[in-house]
């Protein structure tokens, strides 16, 4: 006989499902969000975009996947994936709390099946990349980016 589960088991694979969104909004509609915060697939990096710096937005569909590129100051953020409108919409109005991208298997189940329309995130771009604003920061010189020298003869 299967065992019965009980409600509270419900109730933390309900709010599971919830923390798997690819994205998060400010929750007042009159309220704007202080930062876009970027969250990557593996865990080990997040970045955050202060709305302060905002410019803009392109938003590009080249029909197999979308991509939408938001400029901050002297940064640049650039998603891909699939239903991006709906984060353009948080975009425009400034109310864009978070974004992450999505697992293979996630994006995939998600492209099957996607009842609520939620903006499928297959990959996030910053630039310039974190390592060379690191490597500026402290001072390094950034050895990847340096032009060839000429071979004296």
């Amino acid at each position: 006989m299967p065992e019965a589960k009980p409600d509270f088991l419900h109730k933390l694979i309900d709010t599971k499902a919830e923390d798997s969104k690819s994205f998060t909004s400010e929750r007042q509609h009159t309220a704007q969000s202080f930062s876009l915060n970027v969250d990557w697939r593996d865990g080990r990096q997040k970045q955050g975009f202060a709305w302060a710096h905002y410019v803009g937005y392109r938003w590009l569909d080249d029909g197999e996947t979308e991509k939408l590129a938001v400029i901050f100051g002297d940064r640049a953020l650039e998603i891909e994936g699939h239903n991006l409108g709906v984060l353009v919409a948080e975009v425009r109005d400034g109310q864009l709390n978070g974004i992450k991208e999505l697992a293979s298997g996630q994006s995939k189940l998600l492209l099957q099946s996607n009842p609520n329309n939620q903006p499928i995130i297959l990959g996030v771009k910053t630039y310039p990349d974190f390592d060379d604003i690191l490597m500026e920061i402290k001072g390094e010189p950034n050895v990847q980016n340096r032009h060839t020298r000429r071979i004296e003869r």
